[in-house]
Parts: C-alpha cells; sequence; structure tokens
C-alpha cells in the first residue's frame, strides 16, 4: 500500500464516493461488460477527470514515487495517461518549490504498436527506473503487459501503483511474483468506507 498520510487518503475515500467513481449496491447489484453482476462498481475516469479528484491522486502518487526513487511513472493506454502526466506536472511544482523535489516525466505504452511513422509503443519521456501505474488493477493483465514492455525495451520498473486494487488474494499473488503491487486502496477498504459515510 503507498505511503499516503491518512488525510489524503481520507479526501480521496470522499472524493471517491462524491464523483460517482466507486459505487455500492448490494441490494441492486451492477452489470458488468463480462456478463457477471456485482455489488461494486468502479468508473475512475469520473474521479481523473474532476480537478479534486486528479490532485489527491497525484498527491498521493507523487510521494509514493519520490519514495521509490523511480524517475519515470506510466503505464498501458488509457487508464494510466491521465494519473501519469497528473503526477508529472505535479513534480514540475513541486520542484519549483524545492528542488530536493524530483522531477518525474511521464509515458505511456501503446496497445499494440504503431504501424507508421516511428512505429514507437512506447510514447513520452521515459528514464529508468519506472513505476507503472493503473486506475483500477483487478488481474493485473493491463499493467503486467505495460511492465513486460517497459521492461523488453531494457528500463527497470520498481512496482506497479494503483488507485483501487479489487482482485483476489491470489491475484495479488500472481502479479507479485513479477513485480511489487502497491495500490492506494484495496475495494474492502471503499466498502467500509462507503458504509460508514451511509451510517
Amino acid at each position: 500500500m503507498t505511503d499516503a498520510s491518512e488525510s489524503d487518503r481520507q479526501e480521496l475515500s470522499r472524493l471517491l464516493v462524491e464523483t460517482k467513481s466507486f459505487q455500492y449496491s448490494p441490494d441492486n447489484p451492477f452489470q458488468l461488460a463480462s456478463g457477471a453482476s456485482s455489488p461494486y462498481y468502479f468508473d475512475l475516469k469520473l474521479l481523473n477527470g474532476d480537478p479534486r479528484g486528479i490532485n489527491a491522486v497525484a498527491q498521493i502518487l507523487y510521494d509514493s514515487v519520490k519514495k521509490s526513487g523511480a524517475k519515470s511513472i506510466g503505464g498501458l493506454a488509457a487508464g494510466s495517461i491521465s494519473i501519469a502526466t497528473a503526477v508529472s506536472q505535479l513534480s514540475w511544482f513541486e520542484h519549483q518549490k524545492n528542488p530536493a523535489n524530483p522531477l518525474v516525466t511521464s509515458f505511456f505504452v501503446r496497445k499494440e504498436q504503431k504501424k507508421h511513422g516511428t512505429t514507437k509503443r512506447i510514447e513520452g519521456m521515459i528514464e529508468s527506473p519506472v513505476v507503472i501505474v493503473d486506475d483500477v488493477v483487478t488481474s493485473g493483465m493491463s499493467a503486467l503487459d505495460a511492465t513486460n514492455a517497459i521492461r523488453e525495451a531494457g528500463f527497470e520498473c520498481r512496482c506497479i501503483m494503483s488507485i483501487i486494487f479489487r482482485g483476489t488474494a491470489k491475484q495479488r499473488r500472481d502479479i507479485e511474483e513479477s513485480i511489487r503491487l502497491e495500490p492506494i486502496f484495496y475495494q474492502d477498504q471503499l466498502v467500509e468506507h462507503f458504509k460508514e459515510m451511509r451510517s
């Protein structure tokens, strides 16, 4: 889990509910694209599209990236792009306040290599070591795809960071056979917070 202060995490969990990025409805489950139903629904694009939400995410993740010693942040398009860009921009503001705060570049990994131009799969500014970021991690397939692409290109990956991990204990173990996982929240923590807010 990332080392965010409790007040930062409380503010972010509040915004997740307020922006309807996280919804919990055990009596009226949500129909998922897979055809299964779930009492939980995540739409992190709502959080990351809100200036308060993306700022809260960037504040927490920038602190974690600094502690990791990473110089770049990014992940598979498109869930990672707004997060990585916000963290990179925040690093510039923080560096202006105090040059001891490191600058962090951002990048993204295309799902497939471009067929034209420079035919790159990795876009943006990237420098080792790297942190992979995603909004929601379940099986970790997207984040691991980005991790493998970055490693194949010769860069060191320190860890995967995410806003939410909603997978099982086995899925987490499977991910961590390849790389460390550092979510801000586990799904169960948000459920408990949601129940507290409603009580």
